[in-house]
């Protein structure tokens, strides 16, 4: 009696593609501080740098993007310290590709001079509110 072994495909396993850099789906952004006069200053409208961007053009892409500020308190629950205070880019401020922001709840002062993010996906229209 022979026995019959039935031979299994050979199939060459899949390699990963393993990229350097992890892919980040958003962009960097400074608060730069809010707009303003030189008598008074609008804390309901925020003027953002964002990274790559240099001209007015170049902010264009932004308009109606998520921009999320994330910030870390210290009273709370160790696993809920991190908030963020959402807004979306409103429109474009001055040549030089700075663009003004408006968020759910205005942006603290202490916020100045920190990196915020800009959201690239899903990709929304420009709408009046937030």
């Amino acid at each position: 009696m022979s026995q019959v072994v039935a031979e299994k495909p050979k199939t060459k396993p899949i390699a990963k593609k393993s990229s350097s850099t992890p892919l980040r789906l958003w962009v960097r952004a400074k608060f730069l501080g809010f707009r303003r006069s030189k008598v008074q200053q609008n804390t309901n409208q925020s003027i953002l740098r964002l990274e790559g961007v240099n001209d007015r053009s170049g902010a264009q892409y932004y308009f109606g993007k998520r921009v999320a500020y994330i910030y870390k308190t210290k009273s709370g629950q160790k696993d809920k310290r991190f908030r963020t205070i959402w807004g979306r880019i409103s429109r474009s401020h001055g040549n030089t590709g700075a663009v003004l922001a408006r968020f759910n709840t205005n942006l603290p002062p202490r916020a100045i001079g920190a990196t915020l993010r800009v959201m690239l996906f899903p990709q929304r229209g420009w709408s009046q509110h937030i």
